[in-house]
């Protein structure tokens, strides 16, 4: 009995001598190890528990051991963090700055837009000109776990919010990061919303953009304050990159709180002008005693970082345009139409949400609201798509399917896709009355409604310019059928009721051999194709 204690006791001291001596040796683990672990084993003994990571909270050596740079043999510890006689009283560099990882990691392997000095080129870039020059790489990858979430950072490359797609000289086959010059003085307020440095400022409230509209001389004027411009106007396009959202590589979200627009809205205000050989004479426009307000949208959460720029920059009181008043993807103005009034809505007609509708409730309970519920909610959140559709764009699957089910029991994508084409065939027939091409139905006019100019624009009648806002809506939000149909409807059904006899009386004629999912939209009476105001 004693000899084998003694023997126990002997294992046990050869097992312990051999776990203390490797700390800060040479000596290898087995061959069944990746050479970067083998590497590594000196710092992992001593660091294996004790080295978290500040940022993520998770043991750093768990980290890097899920990460190519162990699994692949693409990094080990020192690799990165240099030694020099540590931990024998030497040294060993803790805050590895980006240079490091560019020593791998090169411009050729990694394609431009990560860290090129753009000065000409207006293709965007993965860095933003506000991070701080040693850390750029990590404003999208963890150092020590580059691997696991890598699909994610594909997922957005992929994505409209990081297309770095430029090509010179044709703004609208670049994408919308890179086809215009977004950091020049002339368009530095666009920044907002086309660049990452740009967001971050006017998100986290150090600046503010406010347009305002003088509907006397037809004329607008947009306002940065303070910490003007938004930008150092250095030609650096940038896409929106994971800073704009995220705080760190932790991916914790930044919150930013609800969100103040930078248009207003007058509840007094009816827009008038134009002039109408046809429709008699246009009236003038009227102001009441209330004044224009700030448009407020509520506190819906993560979704908040959203809104900033899927809000629109204007609604039907802003000045006259040849393009669309709300601007660009104005989803969640269209949300949130109640208060942003982002379509053209016509006097006298009722645009009230039906109480049953429940859109812009979706996800406040879970704090990620409705944009992120319905977005990114998919195993590739990061794409920010909703539906999956096959090559001829038809929608074969709801990526959120899970979101549509708490109050939908019969979405499925057929029916999904069938709004979607009765939506678009609906803005087509919007089109082809203004353009006087509708078979048998003439506008009222008799003719093409000329809209490309300034001029032509300023000439309309008020209610002939809102179904030329109104028309433009379909194109501007593809989803919009989905955001809120009922107002979409609405402005659709009122515009084509105005152009096809200048009269609002409630029903429209669709010819359903010709428009077969407009007059299924708007549920035309088979036969006579009469469809009422929904």
């Amino acid at each position: 009995m004693k000899n084998k204690i003694l023997r126990m006791f002997s294992l046990f001291s050869l097992l312990l001598v051999a776990i203390t001596a490797g700390c800060g040796s040479d000596r290898k683990e087995g061959s069944g190890q990746s050479e970067t672990f083998r590497a590594s084993a000196a710092c992992i003994e001593c660091h294996a528990v004790n080295k978290i990571s500040p940022v993520t909270g998770g043991t750093i050596v768990t980290e890097w051991q899920r990460s190519a740079h162990n699994t692949q043999n693409g990094a080990a510890c020192t690799a990165c963090h240099i030694n020099n006689g540590h931990p024998q009283g030497g040294s060993i560099i803790k805050a590895v700055p980006d240079t490091q990882c560019q020593t791998c990691h090169t411009v050729v392997r990694l394609g431009t837009p990560h860290f090129s000095n753009f000065t000409t080129s207006l293709a965007a870039q993965y860095i933003s000109q506000t991070d701080a020059p040693e850390v750029q790489c990590r404003q999208c990858h963890n150092p020590h776990d580059t691997t696991t979430l890598l699909q994610y950072n594909r997922d957005w490359a992929d994505s409209g919010h990081g297309s770095t797609k430029y090509v010179p000289g044709d703004a609208n086959a670049s994408s919308v990061n890179s086809h215009y010059p977004w950091t020049t003085a002339s368009r530095d307020v666009c920044s907002k919303c086309h660049t990452t440095s740009g967001y971050k400022k006017v998100s986290s409230g150090a600046a503010s953009v406010l347009t305002t509209t003088n509907t006397t001389t037809n004329t607008s004027t947009t306002t940065v304050t303070p910490n003007a411009p938004l930008m150092s106007n250095n030609k650096k396009n940038e896409t929106i990159m994971c800073s704009a959202c995220h705080i760190n590589y932790s991916w914790t979200r930044r919150v930013i709180g609800a969100q103040t627009l930078e248009y207003t809205y007058d509840s007094d205000l009816v827009p008038g002008g134009g002039s109408d050989p046809f429709a008699g004479p246009a009236p003038a426009t009227v102001d009441g005693l209330t004044a224009a307000a700030a448009v407020v949208l509520p506190n819906i959460g993560d979704s908040n970082l959203c809104v900033v720029c899927h809000s629109g920059r204007g609604n039907f009181q802003s000045v006259r345009s040849s393009r669309f008043e709300g601007h660009h993807a104005p989803t969640g103005a269209d949300l949130y139409a109640d208060l942003t009034h982002v379509g053209f809505e016509f006097d006298g007609r009722v645009y009230t949400k039906p109480a049953f509708f429940a859109h812009p409730n979706i996800g406040l309970t879970t704090g990620a609201g409705p944009c992120v519920s319905c977005h990114m909610k998919s195993t590739k959140s990061h794409t920010f798509e909703v539906v999956t559709k096959n090559t001829s764009g038809t929608i074969t699957a709801i990526n959120s399917q899970a979101v549509c089910n708490g109050c939908h029991s019969d979405m499925t994508p057929a029916t999904l896709n069938q709004e979607a084409l009765g939506y678009r065939q609906a803005g087509k027939l919007l089109t082809d009355y203004l353009d006087n091409i509708v078979p048998n139905k003439p506008n009222y006019t008799g003719a093409a409604i000329l809209r490309a100019t300034t001029p032509q624009i300023n000439a309309l009648h008020v209610n002939t310019y809102g179904a030329v806002q109104n028309s433009l809506l379909v194109t501007e939000d593809p989803g919009g059928y989905t955001h809120n149909r009922f107002y979409l409807k609405r402005l659709l059904f009122d515009s084509i009721d105005w152009l096809d006899n200048h009269v609002f009386d409630g029903t429209i004629t669709i010819d359903a051999a010709v428009y077969p999912n407009a007059a299924a939209w708007f549920n035309a009476a088979a036969g006579t194709g009469i469809a009422t105001r929904p």
